[in-house]
């Protein structure tokens, strides 16, 4: 992927970071891996060679690139097999063949059994971030060299792409980085600053409150800290607050008993009961009801649930994680929300920074993760992203933040017939309409009310990523009669 750098001469924003700026291009990235794992394959005579990289959270090793006919990709449990002993023990290992170590047996994916192995540390600041591997190879002390110096320069290249910040080691436990298309991806203080503080209290039980605008990656942190926590091998159960009706939140949060309404034929955990042992993250739990918010503090207190209709209490032992784009301090100055929830929930506050305030540089390389991970997902290669889409795509203000971003990424990746991100592929219509041409305005095709009403709640929940909570404030109504609206216009 090329980019072209600003024109310096042309804007007093002349200092804005291009997309090269700092790091090189991911969907370059596995073109310069490739050709010098081709060249190693080459020099050293070997039938296959593969580059294997590890991720940070379940410490299994995935291939980046490889030369593979059978499978697109080979993931090797954390610790197993030759790559796991070169990441664990930083080492060279040499395979001669022959007599089989079980311990060695990490090519059933393939079927492909080699006659020899050679496998040399990739690494970054001092540390294993990956390994290259060499099979069918002569075992001398010339094609180990050879090897490592081409893992070298494999990690010269990644040290200098946004992939590097997902594989340098962060203190004891590190937080893998692309779990969504919202990966945590930046530079910003006031990122760097929640992402510290959300791995100093992820080894505790702390309860967490992550606040900030809609779209800025907030199930994304949590997430990171259920990863880095004791409980990581327990379940991560997510509640959705805004998107479930009054009628039925405490249904989905308790469970239920047979006969405890109409219709329940039979018992059913809720989710406070599934989170047992594991971390119970309540996303937008702003929109719980007060008889919800009542219900749920006196769990936190007593950690017994009693399920909808009766039945034995239960004990659950979970870790809360909550996550709100609202003010909770004005709502419980309003009688809206419960002071002793409230102080509950925020036991720790970690507010993440609107895109806007994270500055022209970490939305750049959100762009160029982006532009790699929907070019992967849907098979199209991006080749350039020319300066003057660079410049809108920084002076935009993103009120979707992160998840816009992503969207408008994707759509560009996908309406480019030549891999160039030009700037006719995005679109930033105003909320009224204005400046459309006319047979794209709203009202072009004399639309009923009905069907004005059903476009603008589809408009609405494409724009706020299905966040109903989010829908329901912006047009004024009440999540319950925002049900019954979508309901009516066939969106559920």
């Amino acid at each position: 992927m090329t980019r072209d750098p600003p024109d310096a001469s042309a804007s007093p924003d002349a200092a804005r970071p291009s997309i090269d700026s700092g790091f090189a291009p991911l969907a370059s990235l596995d073109g310069a891996l490739q050709a010098l794992l081709d060249r190693i394959r080459s020099h050293t005579g070997s039938s296959r060679a593969s580059l294997f990289l590890r991720d940070p959270v379940s410490g299994e090793a995935f291939t980046r690139v490889a030369h593979l006919d059978e499978v697109e990709e080979i993931r090797v449990p954390r610790g197993r097999g030759i790559v796991g002993a070169v990441l664990e023990q930083d080492r060279v290992v040499v395979w001669p063949g022959g007599g089989v170590d079980p311990d060695f047996d990490t090519l059933d994916a393939t079927g492909f059994w080699p006659r020899s192995i050679v496998a040399v540390p990739v690494r970054i600041d001092g540390a294993v971030v990956g390994v290259l591997e060499l099979l069918d190879c002569a075992l001398d002390d010339t094609v180990q060299q050879r090897g490592q110096r081409i893992a070298d320069r494999m990690a010269a290249v990644l040290a200098r792409s946004s992939l590097a910040t997902q594989l340098r080691p962060r203190g004891e436990r590190t937080v893998r980085l692309d779990y969504l298309a919202e990966g945590i991806i930046g530079s910003a203080a006031s990122l760097m600053e929640a992402y510290r503080r959300a791995m100093q209290v992820a080894p505790t039980e702390a309860a967490v409150l992550i606040t900030g605008e809609t779209g800025t990656g907030k199930e994304l942190f949590a997430r990171a800290i259920h990863a880095n926590s004791a409980r990581r091998e327990g379940p991560l159960v997510k509640v959705d607050c805004g998107s479930l009706p009054d009628t039925i939140i405490e249904n989905e949060l308790f469970g239920h008993e047979k006969g405890a309404f109409t219709g329940a034929a039979g018992s059913a955990s809720g989710r406070l009961e599934q989170a047992d042992g594991g971390t119970l993250f309540l996303d937008e739990v702003g929109e719980l009801s007060l008889v919800a918010q009542t219900r749920l503090l006196r769990v936190l207190e007593e950690r017994v649930v009693q399920r909808l209709g009766g039945g034995r209490p239960r004990r659950v032992d979970f870790r809360l994680v909550a996550a709100t784009h609202r003010d909770l301090a004005a709502m419980v100055r309003d009688s809206e929300f419960r002071t002793d929830l409230f102080h509950r929930l925020q036991v720790v506050r970690i507010r993440l920074p609107s895109l806007r305030e994270r500055g022209p540089e970490d939305i750049l390389r959100l762009v160029e993760y982006f532009a790699e991970q929907h070019g992967r997902r849907h098979r199209r290669q991006v080749r350039a992203i020319p300066a003057e889409t660079q410049e809108m795509l920084v002076a935009h203000r993103w009120p979707g933040n992160i998840r816009e971003l992503s969207h408008a990424i994707e759509s560009a990746v996908v309406l480019s017939s030549d891999g160039v991100l030009s700037p006719d592929l995005f679109h930033f219509e105003d909320d009224d309409g204005a400046g459309l041409p006319a047979a794209a305005h709203p009202f072009a095709d004399e639309p009923t009310i009905e069907e004005l009403n059903r476009r603008y709640l589809r408009w609405l929940l494409e724009r706020h990523g299905g966040q109903r909570a989010v829908v329901a404030e912006i047009a004024g109504i009440g999540r319950t009669t925002l049900w019954r609206k979508l309901k009516d216009a066939g969106l559920v």
